[in-house]
């Protein structure tokens, strides 16, 4: 494949809006275009080849491994825009925790923390709970991040003990 990420992103930047996106095309090359998370990242095709998609800049974005996977195939130029859109969240770096939180209300048919009171203690004791949390989760290997389902045990562990 000829096409480089920076040609990539040059064209996108000339002919798509970041507003409403995960990232800004100013580091829309080392960041991935849906969770805008520095990773190795990958050439996703809007249109897929096996749809007759080609390799120009006009059909390529830069995903994550993990997005890429999970990036709609389909002949439909327009959707990988309203998905990328669909998953931008207003903060670099919290899309993982988002869909943590999404996780979470799967799994326990609530939202996490609520009802709890913000104050100056709570935000202390959430800081030690954290702290013993993280050593008790990992990643799966080659993803560099916390999945969803592993963000959902942690929020449960502040949650619960927030509580007490």
């Amino acid at each position: 494949m000829n096409t480089t990420h920076r040609e990539i992103v040059e064209y996108w930047s000339n002919h798509q809006s970041e507003c409403g996106l995960s990232v800004d095309w100013a580091e829309a090359e080392k960041l991935c275009w849906r969770c805008a998370h520095k990773r190795l990242l990958q050439r996703c095709h809007i249109i897929p080849r096996a749809l007759g998609g080609d390799e120009s800049p006009r059909n390529l974005i830069l995903l994550c491994a993990q997005c890429h996977a999970e990036a709609p195939n389909v002949a439909d130029p327009e959707f990988m825009w309203i998905w990328l859109h669909a998953h931008a969240v207003p903060f670099y770096g919290t899309y993982w925790q988002e869909r943590g939180i999404r996780e979470y209300e799967l799994i326990f048919g609530e939202k996490p923390f609520s009802g709890l009171t913000h104050t100056d203690e709570l935000m202390q004791e959430i800081r030690g709970i954290l702290e013993e949390a993280f050593p008790k989760t990992s990643r799966h290997w080659g993803q560099g991040k916390i999945n969803p389902a592993t963000w959902a045990w942690v929020f449960r562990q502040v949650d619960q003990r927030a509580r007490k």
